[in-house]
């Protein structure tokens, strides 16, 4: 018996599933009929051989996003999903929120987005935009919290998470103070991220961090540790994120999704969300919009 894939495809085109089923058939994929997920999402079984290379030129012709999956129980029954931060459960990169504060802005955005891009090394990157805050008020995480905009979609994915049992976590190239109030108001399970010194009498940034920098390795190394807790195999591990910095720990995950990613990070992560929410992910573990909103 050969291996069933699922393609789930992401649009904001009217009538793609037609299209995409269509395109499916002219190239000889073999595939059953599509269900339909939500206006804006369906999925098709793909029953026979097909190259990936192929489907991704067809998604790209109708301008969605087709992601490939092999059909298992672990994909409907994740029971850890991954989050990176930045840019992803929150729509600021902070490092830049704190650097507009600081009057650091230009200098440290054109930083973020290299290393965002793969460009330069993260540790690297990390220690230059850090040195850059020296002697920013320690007060400034208080007035970053009142800046933060949560991504559409994250509060109520991670309450139908809640309600499916699978644990959840924020691990950050960002700092601690903010992954912890980011995974107090979604109910996150753990949050991982980097620590800023603060200097002796508590009142400023000295420039530094302490502790392991949680760079992309230091992301893969916190997924693989967290399975392993729980007990559970990579293949039931979901992680999101938009960056280069995430690109090995959604290699190490069951399932890597790139949020409304950067070009390099969409073309290496095995699915897309380009839509701007997050309760997408749902969608990749088969659930519809009617299951979906028996979860709220």
């Amino acid at each position: 018996m050969s291996t069933t894939f699922v393609a789930t495809v992401l649009t904001h085109t009217p009538n793609a599933t037609s299209k995409i089923t269509t395109e499916f058939t002219l190239h000889n994929i073999e595939h059953s009929t599509p269900k339909i997920l939500s206006p804006h999402a369906f999925e098709i079984p793909i029953t026979g051989d097909f190259d990936n290379t192929l489907i991704q030129i067809i998604a790209k012709k109708h301008s969605v996003d087709i992601s490939v999956q092999k059909e298992s129980i672990f994909r409907k029954y994740p029971r850890l999903v991954v989050f990176d931060m930045d840019s992803t459960l929150i729509q600021q990169e902070v490092i830049d929120e704190i650097a507009n504060i600081a009057g650091v802005v230009d200098q440290v955005s054109k930083i973020t987005e290299s290393a965002m891009n793969g460009e330069i090394d993260f540790k690297e990157s990390l220690k230059r935009r850090v040195g850059l805050l020296k002697g920013t008020p320690s007060t400034v995480f208080e007035t970053i919290k009142q800046r933060i905009t949560f991504t559409p979609g994250a509060k109520e994915l991670c309450n139908a998470l809640k309600v499916l049992g699978v644990k959840m976590a924020v691990v950050s190239g960002g700092f601690m103070p903010l992954a912890l109030y980011v995974k107090a108001h979604l109910g996150l399970d753990y949050a991982f991220a980097n620590q800023l010194e603060i200097s002796e009498d508590g009142k400023e940034l000295t420039g530094h961090t302490t502790g392991p920098v949680v760079d992309g390795v230091r992301k893969a190394e916190l997924l693989t540790v967290m399975a392993q807790s729980l007990g559970i195999r990579k293949e039931q591990v979901i992680a999101v994120g938009d960056g280069a910095n995430d690109l090995l720990m959604m290699a190490e995950a069951g399932l890597g999704i790139a949020f409304r990613a950067k070009p390099k990070v969409q073309a290496q992560a095995q699915a897309r969300i380009n839509l701007e929410s997050l309760i997408n992910v749902l969608h990749f573990m088969g659930l519809d919009a009617t299951e979906i909103a028996q979860l709220s």
